[in-house]
């Protein structure tokens, strides 16, 4: 298995954080937050499996 592919990996974050980036218009629509903040708050989602990722390359690193 790839270090790119690690079964650590929460995938389903990633998942939802681009289907929350994708539907940053609608968001904005119905709860008027604006979308910039929804972007923000996706970003946030995607760099929590980096971080992981970071993480263990740190610890299993010789």
């Amino acid at each position: 298995m790839s270090n790119w592919q690690s079964n650590e990996l929460p995938i389903p974050i990633t998942m939802l954080a681009l289907f929350i980036s994708s539907a940053a218009d609608k968001i904005e629509e119905l709860t008027s937050i604006p979308s910039i903040v929804v972007f923000y708050f996706a970003v946030v989602l995607m760099l929590i499996p980096l971080y992981i990722w970071i993480s263990g390359w740190l610890k299993n690193r010789k």
